[in-house]
């Protein structure tokens, strides 16, 4: 008798970790997304009105490689944009794909966002965007509205999606079916001048 009891409060404390550990995990990406966001602001805030900075300047040494704010108020999203796409980056913003432009440039400003529980929930509601729906990206060189102009799914194998274009656009990209991960939902937007 005591040995099942043993083994059920031994269960009973796994169970307990492992939704310690989950909650504990969204609270502190929640919060360290928050705070990358409240950050970035502020160097917004600071460099209002000064001169013209470098694109050096402002996008790689600003915030620890925070480049923008990205903001799609169809989707109630407000999440900082990290430079780069590895895990890490994922983990805690969205990622901009290195050697893509950057927000308002002509070329192709590319951006990765997982979809999943735990963390990284940045992309899940990504399927509700349609044509003509805004989105928006703040950075310490200005504001960009950019409109959707397709969605589309690819296969992982698809990246093509990435091409340098003539204009200035925007592309978003995740996985999809959400935790199934099968193929990628692309978005793709233009700069609305």
């Amino acid at each position: 008798m005591k040995k099942v009891n043993i083994i059920g409060l031994i269960l009973i404390l796994i169970g307990i970790s492992i939704l310690v550990y989950a909650f504990g995990t969204k609270y502190w990406t929640r919060y360290t997304q928050n705070n990358m966001v409240k950050n970035y602001e502020q160097k917004i805030k600071e460099h209002k009105g000064k001169v013209k900075i470098s694109k050096d300047s402002a996008d790689s040494s600003v915030n620890y490689g925070t480049v923008g704010i990205l903001i799609i108020p169809k989707i109630d999203l407000k999440v900082a944009v990290g430079e780069g796409t590895d895990m890490n980056t994922l983990r805690y913003a969205v990622g901009h794909f290195k050697g893509t432009a950057m927000p308002g440039e002509k070329g192709n400003f590319a951006l990765a966002g997982h979809r999943s529980y735990t963390f990284g929930q940045y992309f899940n509601r990504l399927d509700e965007l349609t044509t003509g729906d805004e989105i928006r990206v703040k950075t310490v060189k200005g504001s960009y509205k950019y409109k959707v102009y397709n969605t589309k799914v690819v296969l992982p194998d698809e990246v093509n999606v990435l091409n340098p274009t003539k204009d200035a656009t925007m592309t978003l990209i995740t996985c999809t079916p959400i935790r199934v991960a099968t193929h990628r939902l692309v978005i793709s937007a233009r700069l609305d001048n």
